[in-house]
């Protein structure tokens, strides 16, 4: 009986010290608390095995404190661009050297600018998603004023059966949303999560980047360019059969414009292809509502829809491009950037 109160009494005194830890160093009373929307999506160090042009490759995974892809960040104060888009820029399989962003931040480097691009795209985000990261997201970020924002969308909402999907702030399951709650907030869960993401990293899952080419590129494989599209599309019939489509992407990207200038900083716009180029019928309509929009506002966009041209290889699956198709890309993207004059920013 004795031993049985001594257990108890040295319980009580960790679970009060483990209360006294919590509310003095964890995040339950603070301001800058990331909320449920941003938890999952911040702290991570994944490895996963990825057979990639017949051999394998270990890729590092990686998003810090602050929610970004790569290496933790000193300074919110020093990010000038930021780059905002779903799973096509978040390039999670490829190793970060080898993304969009990454061979961006390359191209900087070598032409000798002092400051690097920042990547908060999140699968599956669409321009809700967008907006989502400018009321949940960004203001808990201390001195976080970016001069640019670069905007990489369209394929995610083109696709009328999953406008929603990646949109929802958090589970509709309260268990859920005690769970995201505790882990958002809990200092305990945070330090054990940096230990696991030191020390006992995984390899999560094996992911194939080729099994799919033969089918991808069959000997009918064919790049469908803009030229193509323009002669055949009829923009007016796209809107008209497509209106919910047309409805729903107008209203994000209007409903995006406060946040914007809010920042005051610059919006930049990019379209997208898919492997066999604008052979989808909604993401040649995406891209054209997205070029109105940016004539309308006066808004910079780089038309990647109408400059670039895939070849066999540049995608590992119908939207997501490989090393080969993000290089070619960033370089695109890069000379578009000069032309405009946006990288010599203060």
């Amino acid at each position: 009986m004795y031993y049985k109160k001594i257990i108890f009494i040295n319980l009580l005194i960790f679970f009060f010290l483990i209360l006294f830890f919590e509310v003095f160093f964890g995040h339950w009373l603070k301001k800058e608390s990331f909320g449920i929307y941003m938890q999952k999506h911040r702290n991570k160090n994944e490895n996963y095995e990825v057979f990639n042009k017949n051999h394998k490759e270990l890729i590092n995974y990686k998003r810090n404190f602050y929610g970004f892809r790569g290496d933790e960040i000193k300074d919110l104060s020093k990010i000038k661009i930021v780059f905002v888009g779903g799973s096509t820029g978040n390039e999670r399989f490829l190793k970060e050297r080898d993304t969009i962003v990454g061979r961006l931040n390359y191209l900087l480097s070598k032409n000798n600018y002092k400051f690097k691009i920042y990547n908060a795209s999140i699968d599956g985000k669409t321009t809700q998603g967008y907006i989502n990261d400018f009321k949940f997201w960004f203001p808990k970020l201390k001195n976080f004023n970016p001069k640019v924002f670069i905007f990489y969308t369209g394929i995610n909402d083109s696709i009328l059966n999953q406008p929603l999907k990646h949109d929802e702030l958090h589970s509709n399951k309260r268990i859920l949303q005690i769970r995201d709650y505790i882990e958002n907030n809990s200092i305990t869960i945070e330090l054990l999560k940096i230990i696991r993401n030191k020390y006992f990293i995984t390899t999560k899952l094996e992911y194939d980047l080729t099994k799919d080419l033969s089918q991808l590129y069959d000997k009918n494989y064919s790049y469908f360019n803009y030229s193509n599209a323009i002669k055949i599309y009829n923009l007016d019939n796209l809107k008209n059969n497509n209106s919910n489509l047309k409805l729903r992407f107008e209203k994000r990207l209007n409903d995006l414009l406060p946040y914007l200038n809010n920042y005051n900083s610059i919006p930049i716009f990019i379209t997208q292809v898919r492997y066999n180029g604008l052979s989808d019928e909604k993401l040649f309509l995406t891209n054209e509502l997205l070029k109105e929009f940016c004539k309308k506002n006066n808004f910079y966009i780089v038309k990647l829809d109408e400059i670039y041209n895939a070849n066999i290889g540049d995608f590992y699956d119908p939207v997501h491009t490989s090393s080969q198709g993000s290089y070619k890309i960033s370089k695109i993207i890069f000379n578009e950037l000069l032309k405009i004059n946006i990288l010599n920013i203060n």
